[in-house]
């Protein structure tokens, strides 16, 4: 699975603190953007796995790991994830040597990220 190190976490943690923001407006903006990346991650996937021949036989995707690409809130509302649990998503999202990747929530992420800080820049500027 992809792991994403978020660098500046002491200089947003002041920015935040020092202009004494509304910490309602950052779990807004975590869940915000948090559902937006689920709500990509799914709908790329709804596009990308439209199903595949095993031989002779055409197999249609069950949606499963599509479903499961929900988005969960923890550490207080400051945490928004996506993962998507089956089993064998890493091999859809990164690809096998019979398989070509299909990226789904690396190229979601790469999307809502920048979106995510510059609301999280604007509420620093604007607030406070």
């Amino acid at each position: 699975m992809k792991t994403v190190k978020i660098e500046g976490l002491e200089a947003l943690t002041k920015g935040l603190n020092t202009k004494k923001t509304n910490i309602t407006k950052v779990k807004d903006i975590v869940k915000k953007h948090g559902a937006g990346l689920s709500d990509k991650t799914q709908s790329a996937m709804l596009k990308q796995y439209t199903g595949h021949y095993e031989g002779k036989k055409f197999v249609k995707p069950t949606g499963t790991t599509r479903r499961s690409a929900v988005v969960q809130i923890s550490d207080g509302g400051m945490t928004a994830t996506v993962a998507p649990n089956t089993k064998y998503f890493p091999y859809l999202e990164y690809g096998t040597r019979f398989m070509k990747a299909r990226p789904t929530l690396g190229s979601a992420f790469n999307h809502e990220a920048p979106l995510f800080k510059k609301d999280i820049e604007n509420l620093i500027k604007n607030d406070g």
